[in-house]
């Protein structure tokens, strides 16, 4: 979770180890006021630490669909398509 300077909270991260080795990026949201100022980056990066320390070596996530909003975000931070929806890189 991350919250605003006034406590507010501004984002959230979900995940899980799934499978031997594989992150799981289950949900990641910013509120609209708070997008484009790291927050996302910042979840993204305490959730694919916190998952290393359970053994994944990859950090997955699956987009709803091909033109998800979010596929920029992803791809700018090194993901690469494991299929359509699917996208991977390394821990």
């Amino acid at each position: 979770m991350a919250a605003g300077p006034d406590g507010s909270l501004i984002g959230v991260a979900a995940g899980g180890v799934p499978l031997p080795g594989e992150g799981e990026i289950y949900a990641l949201a910013v509120t609209p006021g708070a997008r484009r100022r790291g927050v996302g980056t910042a979840l993204l990066t305490a959730a694919g630490e916190r998952m290393r320390g359970y053994g994944a070596t990859e950090l997955r996530v699956t987009l709803p669909s091909e033109d998800d909003p979010s596929h920029p975000f992803f791809t700018r931070l090194g993901f690469l398509p494991l299929g359509p929806t699917r996208l991977n890189r390394a821990l």
